[in-house]
């Protein structure tokens, strides 16, 4: 009588030794499953692999550089809004000095009547005004940023984007 085993019929006398060479395998399958395992648990505590450790450092590289240009433009904004208001302050400096001189002058010539009074009244008022009220600078964000975006790519999928984002 044969019995059928996996893929091949085997006698009586055979099957014991066919049932010892599968159960060889299994074991040796259980062995380099149980060396995987440990492997995997190995690298799960070890997070000193190398392909992390280069992609940590291209990331951190990213992130030194977008800050650095992100002090860079906000150096050149802090300059311009100094400079904007430094203009600002010569320029009712300017006009306060004429407006010294225009008083000096009328002082001096002893000549003067409502008119020119009312302009210099008029014209301290203006400048006052300036000085209290300057022109309003704002800051407007663009739509568009000037950092680079990455992602983290896999070759398993297009792009880890459902659990990590960057800019």
């Amino acid at each position: 009588m044969a019995y059928v085993g996996c893929s091949k019929e085997f006698c009586l006398n055979h099957l014991t030794e066919h049932q010892q060479i599968l159960n060889d395998e299994l074991n040796l399958i259980t062995n380099e499953f149980n060396e995987f395992k440990q492997t995997i648990n190995e690298q799960k505590q070890n997070t000193q692999n190398p392909q992390n450790d280069l992609l940590i450092k291209q990331i951190h590289q990213w992130e030194r550089n977008s800050i650095g240009i992100i002090q860079q433009k906000a150096q050149e904004c802090r300059k311009i809004v100094l400079a904007y208001s430094q203009t600002s302050i010569n320029d009712i400096k300017n006009k306060f000095n004429n407006l010294s001189e225009q008083i000096k002058q009328v002082q001096q010539e002893n000549e003067f009547n409502e008119i020119n009074l009312k302009y210099l009244r008029n014209q301290l008022i203006e400048i006052t005004q300036e000085l209290n009220n300057p022109t309003k600078i704002s800051i407007k964000e663009d739509s568009q940023p000037f950092i680079n975006e990455i992602l983290i790519i896999s070759s398993k999928s297009k792009f880890l984007k459902n659990n990590f984002h960057f800019l």
